[in-house]
């Protein structure tokens, strides 16, 4: 009886120290969760990576950011990325002749989640995080006027979507979807069956 006893304690023992670990385990995870705002900074900067390409040995610009009061928070990045990269930004003040104007506009942001779908029976839900950026920019030396969206895609914890939003930033902000009604109901049920199992068997070896 006492050997039973022991292989059952230590059988709940061993269940307790995996949910230990495993909690452990999802906190790292939601600390290296990357935040919205700081995808949509390197969203930003693979644009300008893009306005770099085009400009190429252009060094000298009339730099004109269209960035609206939602995105402004991106004006220093962009400029930043054209300085360290060798390009000279000249001020408003400046003779315009012989210089290459860059009008650089972001339009438009997206935030969304799809429906959330749970990792296993007692896994925690998780949903796609999709963001979207829609920049555009005008080189006035060649007249050409490029247009794109950029996307970045990843899965996150639904239990980490409220820590990766900014409210000071509502672009940064998307609605999800409700978790499955029946996947909800089932979990509970499923954890109360699990212990009264284990506490039937518990006091039935103990009875023995």
């Amino acid at each position: 009886m006492n050997k039973k006893l022991n292989q059952i304690t230590g059988a709940i023992i061993k269940s307790l120290r995996f949910l230990f670990l495993l909690l452990i385990f999802q906190t790292v995870l939601y600390s290296q969760t990357v935040s919205n705002i700081d995808k949509f900074y390197s969203l930003v900067d693979s644009a300008s990576n893009f306005l770099l390409k085009d400009l190429g040995s252009i060094n000298k610009i009339k730099l004109e950011l269209n960035l609206g009061t939602d995105y402004s928070l991106f004006a220093n990045q962009i400029r930043g990325k054209l300085l360290k990269s060798g390009k000279e930004i000249v001020n408003d003040n400046s003779s315009t002749e012989n210089l290459v104007n860059v009008n650089f506009v972001i339009d438009n942001s997206n935030v969304t989640y799809s429906n959330p779908e749970r990792d296993g029976i007692f896994g925690d839900f998780f949903t796609q995080r999709t963001i979207e950026l829609s920049v555009n920019y005008l080189i006035s030396s060649n007249q050409s006027l490029k247009s794109f969206n950029l996307t970045s895609k990843d899965t996150i914890n639904v239990k980490n979507v409220e820590n990766v939003e900014n409210r000071s930033y509502p672009f940064t902000q998307g609605e999800l979807p409700p978790e499955p009604f029946f996947s909800s109901l089932l979990e509970p049920i499923l954890a109360i069956g699990a212990t009264a199992v284990i506490i039937t068997l518990f006091f039935s070896v103990r009875s023995k």
